[in-house]
């Protein structure tokens, strides 16, 4: 299926002009990769574009049952012969081209676009020196994609190839750019959920956005914020960290649902400004939070919260926003969590106060007030409505919750000089052990370029422990990681869903940390435990060590265990990986250059959970590629060490 037209509109505040440049070639060996303004001039230059890349919906269904899922069979129409669920069999081909939605369970179809998904750039430069950001609204995209895209602009203009970021939101209400929401688990004829002219259209996308985004580079100023959401409101944060929302381990606006519950609920924002105050050429946000906060019961076409953000961003300042994911796995989301309720324009909901609730002395919020007035806390604060889950209204509202944030963040915030611009890249071997990608990578499910794996024991030693089932080896396939920094603005780019706590350390500092760290005893919500509720009181005299390749162990369940002494890798001396930086602003940029889905501390995975199995509290471990993700991750950091 087509994209819908591919540009959509190149970004400055007012859409209109370029910046001149004294570059006079046209890129590659005749000047300056993409015309970019690379002057030793002591200015910084950014532009920003916008590439729509909105889905074309054609064929539908007949929910029958009404659950949001397609059963039926792909190739009957009417539904006759399986007794399934029929479809619009628009081009007549007797095959239901559904657009599969990315997120939650296979099978769900796309019957409408609720709202655009897009490709956005961002390409920033000061003295010769430049990096490129793409925010992609896709749930993930594998390398391949992305490499023909950037060496496309290698070969044409020259651009440096380790200069091209290009980042997917996690969006799980776009459609399917990994394969595993079609429907994978048919093992006997297991169906992609990629449309392959689509696909093979995403490359143009990212290289159009990235092309049109130098075209309109300018000069800036740049400001950059940073707050906690934890500390934005007493209402984002529940009983167990202090505040009110309704749920206890809400912390940051984040609902941790994997022990330990650490969160990173930082918002780090970076806006360029034109020099005479005419306005906003971008405005970058990057968080932690899921864009997955409608859940599995939609079937619209979305950018989920993330879409709300920027036109709250863009209608206050103009310009291009656009949105990089900071670390989330482990699980950052408010899925499951309570939201204050906020209406299409910013209006905050209040509870109000009925008649019989003002008259009634026991009603401390409401007794002696006027019926209609909010309802109040015991220190007077008006108490919010809530946003009903698992709908437009909880995601707007979300949206809105990071836009004011951000906007209080800018308002707060210092300039920055760009100075210096540099990155460093560094590839790394994974080997596919996961029993998901064995089965199905050979049957063409994933585009994540497996055909591409290496068997070189040098490169993969771990070659003699990826084989199948049926005893076919898969080897290892190569992925990268990045090193930026801008300034005082220091960046780990990893090709996944990041733990927070590789990237942000341990809170060594907390007693509560302390005591259930290192005491299983300690654990457990029936202990009132904050870090490790899930804990099962029959794994107290267990070693993780002796649990990670079992499902039970002597009555443990061992999918709900976790390690102890809990640690980021079995390197004692392995640090945080934004340690590497002494800077005033940090952060990470998560689904960079690939989607390897998540990335967990070595010492903490469950080498027996699958996505064929149970998994408890060890989900992540079941589509991780590998147990050694993070530790191979960590080496290729400490490789960017030695020449930093």
């Amino acid at each position: 299926m087509p994209l819908l037209p591919l540009l959509l509109l190149v970004a400055c505040a007012d859409k209109g002009g370029t910046a001149a440049t004294d570059s006079g070639g046209p890129g590659g060996d005749d000047g300056p990769p993409l015309d970019m303004p690379l002057l030793e001039d002591g200015v910084t230059y950014a532009g920003a574009a916008i590439v729509d890349v909105t889905p074309e919906i054609v064929e539908t269904w007949t929910d029958v049952n009404g659950n949001d899922l397609f059963e039926g069979c792909l190739w009957d129409p009417d539904g006759s012969e399986c007794k399934g669920e029929p479809f619009d069999d628009v081009n007549g081909n007797g095959w239901f081209d559904a657009v599969w939605i990315g997120g939650f369970s296979p099978l769900r179809p796309a019957d409408s676009v609720h709202d655009p998904v897009y490709a956005r750039a961002t390409v920033i430069a000061k003295d010769g020196e430049y990096v490129a950001f793409v925010a992609l609204d896709f749930v993930g995209l594998g390398s391949p994609r992305i490499h023909e895209a950037r060496d496309r602009l290698v070969a044409t203009e020259g651009f440096d190839p380790d200069r091209l970021i290009v980042s997917s939101s996690h969006n799980h209400q776009g459609p399917d750019t990994m394969g595993l929401w079609g429907n994978p688990f048919n093992l006997a004829d297991p169906v992609s959920g990629i449309d392959p002219e689509y696909q093979a259209a995403i490359p143009d996308a990212i290289e159009q956005a990235v092309r049109d985004a130098a075209a309109a580079m300018e000069p800036v100023d740049l400001t950059i914020g940073t707050v906690r959401m934890r500390d934005r409101s007493r209402w984002f944060n529940g009983s167990d960290w202090g505040g009110d929302n309704p749920v206890a381990k809400m912390h940051g606006m984040i609902y941790d649902g994997r022990d330990p519950v650490l969160v990173s609920d930082q918002l780090l924002v970076l806006q360029g400004n034109r020099p005479d105050g005419s306005g906003t050429v971008f405005t970058l946000t990057n968080w932690s939070g899921h864009p997955e906060t409608w859940g599995g019961d939609n079937n619209s076409i979305s950018s989920d919260w993330i879409g709300v953000t920027r036109q709250v961003l863009e209608a206050r300042y103009g310009g291009v926003a656009m949105h990089l994911p900071e670390s989330l796995g482990g699980m950052q989301s408010a899925l499951n969590g309570d939201l204050p309720l906020v209406e299409e324009d910013g209006t905050h909901v209040f509870q109000t106060c009925s008649a019989e609730e003002v008259a009634d002395e026991a009603d401390g919020g409401c007794f002696g007030k006027t019926e209609g007035d909010a309802r109040t806390t015991d220190d007077g604060e008006p108490l919010p409505a809530w946003a009903e889950r698992d709908t437009w209204e909880f995601v707007r509202s979300h949206g809105w919750h990071i836009a004011e944030a951000a906007i209080a963040a800018l308002d707060a915030g210092q300039p920055l000089d760009p100075s210096p611009i540099r990155v460093e890249a560094e590839g790394f071997y994974l080997p596919i052990t996961n029993i998901a990608y064995q089965l199905l990578g050979p049957m063409d499910v994933f585009d994540l370029g497996l055909d591409d794996a290496v068997f070189d024991e040098d490169l993969c030693p771990w070659v003699d422990d990826t084989e199948t089932p049926g005893g076919e080896d898969m080897g290892c396939i190569e992925t990268r990681t990045f090193r930026l920094q801008l300034g005082d603005l220091g960046l780990v780019a990893v090709p996944g869903e990041l733990l927070p706590e590789l990237a942000w350390g341990l809170p060594e500092d907390d007693p509560a940390w302390q005591a259930e760290v290192a005491d299983l005893t300690a654990r457990g919500s029936g202990r009132g435990a904050i870090y490790f509720p899930q804990h099962p009181e029959a794994c107290d005299s267990i070693a993780y060590e002796d649990c990670r390749e079992r499902m039970s162990l002597d009555g443990c369940d061992c999918t709900r265990m976790h390690a102890s002494p809990y640690r980021l890798s079995y390197d004692e001396t392995q640090a945080p990986l934004l340690d590497a930086f002494d800077l005033p602003h940090e952060a990470v940029v998560g689904m960079a250059d690939n989607y390897l889905s998540y990335i967990v501390p070595e010492p903490d995975f469950n080498k027996e959970v699958s996505l064929l199995s149970d998994d408890g509290d060890h989900y992540e471990d079941t589509v991780s590629p590998t147990w050694v993700f993070a530790t191979e991750l960590q080496k290729a950091q400490g490789r960017i060490d030695d020449r930093w």
